[in-house]
């Protein structure tokens, strides 16, 4: 029997894509349970420097939140047969209310002089909670209103609300790694453009370096013509898998070295 080995790749690699991130929160959870204010501060730095290395790939392929969204997501488009593309305006001045919040977040904190922003790669809602500690109800409401907003808009949460993504999404601005486009290859057929969830013209870049992309590989996968769109570090192409776990890796490893230097 015949496989269609590339048909195969497509469907086991979105299967990967959500199921890695509950793999790699458990690889790591214990080292974050114990963790006291040195530890909060470590985690940060942590986050920075995976996003100065591998831009927004948590939120791509690591963050349960994100993988929460694609799940809901398809059960979504499998109901209603149809995703909600917000108007470029809105969707402009929506997507920087992450970076409104998170100056604010950096306001209050020096204002109070606590440290008020906390990275989590469990409970991305919990950064709400912290600066109102009393209204714990706002993570359970955020939970919600991203669930519902899933059903209808990709990554609804990464692209307007999440802190962390906007945190991940400046620090990114320094990354040498990247989806880049090979011009020679690229066919035109724009589906990487289509499948797009931050919804960024992909097939008119030569390397996508905007904040906004997720670096979820979708536009990889989807793409029908091999090494027209491939991941990139510092000039090197890098396969998918590999690309993903090395991305994995680097952050676990993360998590030992930093502590030991604070």
């Amino acid at each position: 029997m015949n496989i269609n080995t590339k048909k195969l790749a497509k469907t086991i690699i979105p299967f990967f894509l959500i199921i890695f991130p509950f793999v790699f929160s458990s690889l790591i959870e214990e080292t974050f349970e114990n963790a006291g204010q040195l530890s909060i501060m470590a985690v940060l730095i942590i986050f920075i420097l995976f996003a100065i290395i591998f831009k927004r790939s948590f939120c791509g392929f690591l963050c349960l939140v994100g993988a929460l969204q694609r799940v809901v997501g398809y059960i979504g488009f499998k109901l209603f047969k149809k995703r909600v593309t917000v108007p470029a305006t809105l969707d402009k001045y929506l997507r920087a209310a992450k970076y409104i919040i998170l100056t604010g977040f950096a306001a209050f904190s020096i204002a109070s002089g606590k440290f008020l922003l906390q990275v989590s790669v469990d409970d991305v809602f919990e950064q709400y909670s912290i600066i109102l500690p009393g209204l714990a109800w706002i993570s359970i409401m955020l939970m919600f209103v991203t669930i519902i907003g899933s059903f209808f808009i990709d990554n609804f949460f990464c692209k307007y609300i999440c802190i962390q993504g906007a945190v991940a999404g400046v620090a990114g601005r320094f990354s040498p790694s990247g989806i880049v486009r090979c011009e020679d290859k690229c066919i035109n057929c724009t589906l990487c453009t289509k499948k797009c969830p931050s919804n960024l013209e992909v097939h008119k870049m030569k390397k996508v370096i905007s904040a906004e992309c997720f670096n979820c590989q979708k536009c990889i996968i989807v793409c029908p013509k091999k090494g027209a769109l491939t991941n990139s570090f510092a000039g090197r192409k890098i396969p998918l898998v590999l690309f993903v776990a090395m991305a994995g890796m680097l952050y676990i490893l993360l998590t030992f070295l930093i502590p030991l230097f604070l």
